[in-house]
């Protein structure tokens, strides 16, 4: 079983910007909208961003990127290592950091072929970790 199952990309007001959802059962926005919501609840509560929750049998790991403007989230299973999937998301983080600035998602129009190649390299590097 493969430790990422899906990813996505939420702006830190939690507008979604790339899904890597093989099934594409999940809504995008109502998922940025909770994963929002819930990252406001953990900081007034704790004074501490929320890094990962369980739903069900699925664990849903929040990863900051470009200054905390981006949110990466990894959909794992509950039992899935969290080293392992902080390690992955910061190799993803790293690549959506030298491809991408604060700027260019602050002027980004909205359309997602802007990042085609992102998820182009994403693909690769998945396939080259299935080998």
């Amino acid at each position: 079983m493969p430790v990422l199952e899906d990813l996505w990309v939420f702006t830190d007001h939690g507008t979604p910007v790339i899904d890597f959802s093989k099934k594409g059962s999940v809504d995008k926005s109502l998922l940025g909208c909770a994963i929002s919501a819930i990252e406001l609840f953990s900081q007034k509560v704790s004074g501490k961003k929320i890094k990962a929750f369980n739903v069900g049998n699925n664990k849903f790991s929040c990863i900051p990127c470009l200054d905390e403007k981006i949110i990466l989230v990894i959909k794992s299973s509950s039992d899935t290592n969290d080293k392992t999937v902080r390690k992955i998301g910061k190799i993803i983080s790293k690549i959506f950091e030298k491809m991408f600035t604060i700027g260019d998602i602050e002027k980004w129009n909205g359309d997602l072929s802007f990042f085609d190649e992102f998820k182009s390299k994403l693909d690769l590097y998945f396939r080259m970790g299935d080998l």
